[in-house]
């Protein structure tokens, strides 16, 4: 034993044989027994507590969805005896059983404000009050008819940062949800749609889980899925291209000078080279001006997946030939 450690044990000794000690020990004694005692006579006091009654619905056929899900837990305001409360709600877990088969009929599962209530005292005894709750009847929709399977579209409002592009369609998984309701609902419905996804100045690929919209009458089921969108470097390329002319009259012929025009553009770095990059690039007959010699150059249609296509040139000079 090291020198403190033995100086620290004689304090100790000291301090456990002065009078002092003594009495604050009998003094901590009393108020514990005090205590004990006022926690007893407490418990048998009325007291109010807000409760969570979990909510169990049994003996439900494998044929049957709900539209609207079973509540998971209602919170209760009971007023009882502190130890039937501390026995009923805070040492074990409150639950009310619900037979589907009692409750539901026809495509309704119907619980009464009455039966609520009974079901609710017969769990926390019959000496209590229940003072309020939170659900106050059920009435829930429910279908025996098999789920239809269509597919999922994205609404997004994405950019991506400087120098990148979004590529591609956003990947969903699932692909495809089921839809349950009415015969009439599930006609009328051929795809479902997510809720927009917003962001701004995306500089990688990202995955999102994002929320079904809802659909009145409708459950959806998975009610999210997961959207990877692809964002891609783009990458700087010039070519030059051959110039088409537009609106040339009969009996003549335009000679250009050059005949082809320098084009730049960027593209995501995985289709660099596997894409048609086909640019038209253009002049109309009808620019044409007295004494200019030149044409003003067009761009005209051109693969979506290029960006910030800019001519490099202009105009060209032209010669009108008569044949």
């Amino acid at each position: 034993m090291t020198y403190r450690a033995r100086k620290l044990r004689t304090y100790w000794k000291n301090v456990k044989a002065t009078q002092g000690f003594r009495k604050f020990l009998t003094f901590l004694i009393f108020v514990v027994v005090a205590a004990l005692f006022w926690f007893i006579l407490a418990l048998n006091d009325n007291l109010q507590e807000d409760l969570t009654v979990r909510v169990n619905v049994y003996n439900i056929p494998d044929s049957v969805t709900f539209i609207s899900d079973p509540p998971k837990d209602i919170h209760v305001m009971v007023r009882d005896k502190g130890t039937n409360l501390w026995r009923n709600g805070v040492f074990s877990h409150p639950t009310i059983e619900l037979n589907f088969k009692e409750y539901g009929h026809d495509g309704i599962f119907e619980v009464s404000k009455g039966e609520l209530t009974a079901g609710l005292k017969k769990v926390f005894g019959q000496t209590a009050t229940l003072v309020s709750t939170s659900i106050d009847n059920m009435r829930l929709v429910y279908t025996t008819s098999p789920g239809k399977r269509v597919p999922v579209d994205v609404t997004m409002d994405l950019t991506a940062s400087v120098g990148k592009v979004i590529t591609g369609k956003p990947v969903v998984k699932p692909g495809g949800v089921l839809v349950y309701g009415s015969r009439d609902a599930l006609d009328s419905i051929s795809r479902v749609y997510t809720e927009k996804l917003r962001g701004e100045n995306l500089e990688e690929s990202k995955k999102f889980t994002v929320k079904l919209k809802k659909i009145p009458g409708v459950k959806i089921d998975p009610s999210t899925v997961e959207v990877t969108v692809d964002v891609e470097q783009l990458v700087r390329k010039q070519v030059r291209v051959n110039i088409q002319i537009d609106n040339k009259p009969e009996g003549s012929d335009l000679l250009l000078f050059p005949s082809t025009a320098n084009v730049e553009y960027y593209l995501p770095m995985s289709k660099f080279g596997q894409i048609d990059e086909k640019i038209d690039v253009r002049v109309d007959y009808r620019d044409m001006e007295a004494g200019s010699g030149r044409l003003p150059l067009h761009l005209g249609r051109h693969n979506s997946a290029l960006e910030n296509i800019r001519l490099l040139d202009d105009d060209v000079e032209y010669t009108l030939v008569k044949n």
